[in-house]
C-alpha cells in the first residue's frame, strides 16, 4: 500500500509540536525521527534563520525517506516544518514532491494577535529580545523590521498569512490542501484532532480515550548563556547524529535524557507581562483585513 505524506506546515507558534506528536502516536503513522527536517527548504533560507537539514534536499527526493526509519507499512508517513509556508522555494519543492506522491499539505493557522504577543514571550525565551523589551518597543521594531533573519522580529509580517498561502492555492491541487486553527485546538484537542482525521483520511477511533498534553510550551529561562549551550548541543547533535540506525538511536537517547534535564534545571513558568492594551487594539486594526481574507480562504475561522 502506497503511504501518504503528511506534511505539517503553518504558522510558528500554532501548537505544531503538539499535533505531531498526537499524530504519531497513531498506529497507522510513521513520523519523522526529527520532527522538523526542514528538508524541503533552500539552503540560503536555513542560513538565514538558523536551521538545517540533516540529508539535504534532492530532485528525486531519495533522501527524504532517510527520515522514516519504520519498516512498518503505515498508512500515512509524517514530518512537520512550519516555515515552509513562509518559503517559496518550499512551495515550488513541496509541488513537485505532491506531483509524483501522495500528499497531504496542512496548514495550521494561529490568530494573529494572540500569535504576536506569543512571539513576544518567546523572543525573550531564546534571547532574541532583552528581557527589558516592553511589548510597545516590540511592536514598533518588528511593525518596522524589513530583514529576514530575526524570527522574532519578522512576527508581525509573519502574521499576514494570506499572502504566504496565495502561492499554494494557486498552484496545489485543492484536495491536497488542509487548513486547520490554533484556537480550535486549545478549545477541544479531541475534537479537532478527529476532525483532522477525518479529513486527511485516518481512523478517528484512536484518539477516543486518548490522553492530550501540551508540548513545547513558552517558559522563562533562567540563565541566557546555559540556553544558548543547549540549543547550540541540541543543533549539532540533529545535525550530525541523526544518520543511521546507530546514529539516530543515540540521537534519540540523547534527546531523552537532555531534553527533561535541561527543561528541569534552566526553564521556569512564564510569569504574565504588562501587554499594553493600546498596542492590542492597534494590531487590532492592522490585522483586521487579513482575518477577513482568512474567513474568505477558509469559510469560517474562530477568531473574532
Amino acid at each position: 500500500m502506497e503511504a501518504t505524506y503528511l506534511i505539517l506546515s503553518g504558522t510558528s507558534k500554532a501548537a505544531t509540536t503538539s499535533v505531531f506528536n498526537y499524530l504519531a502516536d497513531h498506529p497507522n503513522v510513521c513520523q519523522s525521527n526529527i520532527k522538523q527536517t526542514n528538508y524541503f527548504l533552500d539552503a540560503e533560507t536555513q542560513s538565514l534563520l538558523g536551521l538545517h537539514s540533516t540529508h539535504p534536499y534532492t530532485d528525486d527526493m531519495g533522501n527524504f525517506e532517510n527520515y522514516f526509519s519504520s519498516q512498518t507499512a503505515q498508512q500515512f508517513k509524517l514530518e512537520a516544518t512550519p516555515d515552509y509556508m513562509y518559503s517559496n522555494e518550499s512551495a515550488i519543492r513541496l509541488k513537485a514532491f505532491s506531483s509524483k506522491y501522495k500528499s497531504k499539505l496542512v496548514f495550521i493557522l494561529r490568530d494573529p494577535v494572540s500569535r504576536f504577543k506569543s512571539w513576544y514571550n518567546f523572543g525573550k525565551q531564546q534571547g532574541d529580545l532583552p528581557e527589558t523589551t516592553s511589548f510597545q518597543e516590540f511592536y514598533e521594531r518588528s511593525k518596522n523590521y524589513k530583514g529576514n533573519s530575526s524570527p522574532s522580529l519578522m512576527a508581525f509580517d509573519t502574521g499576514f498569512y494570506s499572502k504566504y498561502l496565495e502561492k499554494f492555492l494557486k498552484e496545489f491541487d485543492p484536495e491536497i490542501i488542509e487548513i486547520f486553527f490554533y484556537e480550535d485546538l486549545i478549545s477541544n484537542p479531541s475534537s479537532f484532532i478527529k476532525d483532522f482525521c477525518k479529513r486527511v483520511g485516518l481512523d478517528p477511533s484512536y484518539y477516543n480515550e486518548y490522553d492530550f498534553q501540551h508540548f513545547n510550551k513558552t517558559v522563562k529561562t533562567r540563565s541566557k548563556s546555559l540556553n544558548a549551550l543547549y540549543n547550540a548541543f541540541r543543533s549539532f547533535y540533529i545535525k550530525y547524529l541523526f544518520k543511521g540506525k546507530l546514529g539516530i538511536k543515540v540521537g534519540q537517547i540523547l534527546k531523552s535524557i537532555l531534553s527533561p534535564l535541561y527543561q528541569k534545571l534552566n526553564t521556569q513558568k512564564l510569569a504574565s507581562k504588562s501587554i499594553n492594551d493600546d498596542v492590542l487594539f492597534q494590531l487590532e486594526k492592522d490585522y483586521k483585513q487579513e482575518k477577513q481574507q482568512i474567513l474568505e480562504i477558509t469559510s469560517k475561522t474562530p477568531w473574532n
